[in-house]
């Protein structure tokens, strides 16, 4: 049973490894993305052409999969805000809690566990944000510029 136990945290720690590693290649890929777009309508713009609106909608996903992320960053930081009271909670209750201490860890597992429902949702918008972002700049580059 101890060596499952490693592996349970082993597990855990990849997994919040894994998440970190999306955070930023998702932030990395995005701001370089704003910085192609941006470069690509100066030179259009210099040489007296339109930006195609494929620049734009590609501009467009990579800013909003910034903004989203932040969001999502804050939603997790606000459970782990929630988990640690409620840890804290448990702690200052001790072995035989009230049933106002046993009701307010409920309340606050519960409040963490609503807002822990939007981190998914909130990875996944970043994730389509980015691609449609990627997508569309690559079409342009290979296909109309």
């Amino acid at each position: 049973m101890d060596s499952i136990s490693e592996r349970q945290n082993f597990a855990k720690e990849n997994i919040t490894y894994s998440n970190n590693r999306i955070d930023l290649l998702l932030i990395s890929i995005s701001g370089g993305g704003i910085y192609v777009c941006l470069e690509t309508i100066k030179y259009l713009s210099d040489n007296c052409r339109d930006p195609h609106w494929l620049i734009w909608v590609s501009g467009v996903a990579f800013l909003f999969t910034v903004i989203v992320n932040f969001i999502g960053q804050f939603v997790g930081k606000r459970v782990n805000e929630l988990d640690y009271i409620m840890c804290q909670e448990t702690i200052d209750a001790g072995d035989n809690p009230t049933a106002q201490q046993e009701a307010d860890i409920k309340e606050t597992d519960e409040k963490a566990d609503k807002v822990e429902k939007w981190i998914n949702p909130i990875n996944y918008i970043c994730t389509g944000l980015m691609i449609t972002g990627l997508s569309s700049i690559l079409f342009y580059f290979i296909l109309i510029f």
